[in-house]
């Protein structure tokens, strides 16, 4: 598995677009209902990872599991640890849950690269 993170909007969409180029990918969005990964995928991107309520993220790191064994796995980690820490308990609960989620993902991950405003930077991994 090869986690990309970053800021919003600092390249990492555009990042993953150019590891994938020649390859057949599927792009999941992380907030929907897990579909059926298709056999002729040899990628699967999932993104929006940090919008994921507490209850399913269980279920997502199941997922990102179980597709890893099968297909490269891509996941887009948007930052959100960072800054001011928001007023809303419901927000500030979000907040602390995706950073645990992100804790486990990184751990896991063989690979995990930060973008900073287009610039990628290989923390973990080759």
């Amino acid at each position: 598995m090869h986690v990309i993170f970053g800021g919003a909007f600092n390249g990492k969409r555009a990042y993953v677009e150019q590891l994938v180029e020649d390859k057949e990918a599927q792009w999941l969005d992380a907030t929907e209902e897990f579909p059926i990964v298709s056999s002729k995928a040899e990628v699967v991107i999932v993104f929006g990872v940090e919008n994921v309520l507490e209850d399913k993220l269980n279920k997502l790191f199941e997922h990102l599991e179980q597709w890893d064994q099968n297909f490269e796995v891509i996941v887009i980690a948007t930052e959100i640890g960072r800054g001011i820490v928001p007023m809303e308990a419901s927000m500030r609960k979000l907040r602390d849950d995706v950073g645990r989620f992100y804790q486990q993902l990184f751990t896991r991950a063989e690979r995990v690269t930060r973008i900073w405003y287009g610039i990628s930077q290989t923390i973990k991994g080759r």
